[in-house]
């Protein structure tokens, strides 16, 4: 898919390398800065618009992805699809959990920070999500969320570790062999997504600090 290249507003480039207390209020979005939004093509615009719609605001990982924009837009179309309640074979809730376990095993503070408000609004316990995201293992889950939440740290530490009493442990609590590829498939994605986001060091928005939900309006 061809793509207007975007006209890149470095707001790195423009920071001292040592900065004053004073000056933490400029710290850059990512190391790349974020594209000049006029200047994006048409399919990443309307990603940018349909954000605005749903959450109010375009979160920093799609503004600082989009300075390539074909990969903001692959990751939002994969993202999308994944996380399709109508498709999935997982709730909300055990979604949310591999997410955040992931996240959280790939020291990702924004997808952290992200994800754990989801997981909250899934569980219906903010504090609980928290829990789960500062060290599921100290947190009382239960024999579902435990098996998620072991699978999905292992597979991001140490994935040559998985064997097969691993997945028959899966089956033995009740997920399907299509649930199971499912819980693999988001572990690995939010490894994916975390890479990118730790590497061009995207700072958490505002809105993650201000109590807001975000989920769609």
């Amino acid at each position: 898919m061809s793509t207007v290249e975007p006209e890149i507003h470095d707001v790195a480039a423009r920071v001292p390398a040592q900065r004053s207390p004073e000056d933490t209020a400029h710290e850059p979005v990512s190391r790349f800065g974020v594209p000049d939004e006029s200047r994006l093509p048409p399919h990443v615009a309307e990603i940018y618009a349909k954000f605005r719609r749903q959450y109010g605001f375009v979160p920093n990982w799609l503004a600082s992805l989009a300075i390539n924009p074909d990969t903001a837009y692959r990751l939002v179309v994969f993202y999308e699809h994944l996380f399709d309640p109508h498709r999935s074979h997982l709730t909300a809730a055990e979604r949310e959990l591999v997410a955040v376990v992931t996240s959280s095993a790939n020291q990702c503070s924004y997808c952290v920070f992200n994800h754990t408000q989801a997981l909250a609004a899934a569980l219906g316990d903010t504090v609980r999500a928290q829990r789960i995201a500062q060290g599921f293992h100290h947190v009382r889950l239960s024999l579902k969320e435990e098996a998620l939440a072991v699978i999905a740290e292992r597979l991001t530490r140490d994935p040559t570790a998985i064997g097969d009493d691993d997945l028959q442990r899966l089956r033995q609590i009740g997920f399907t062999r299509e649930a199971i590829v499912e819980i693999l498939e988001i572990s690995a994605f939010f490894s994916y997504a975390n890479r990118l986001t730790i590497a061009l060091n995207v700072v958490p928005d505002d809105q993650f600090f201000a109590g807001r939900d975000l989920k769609p309006h």
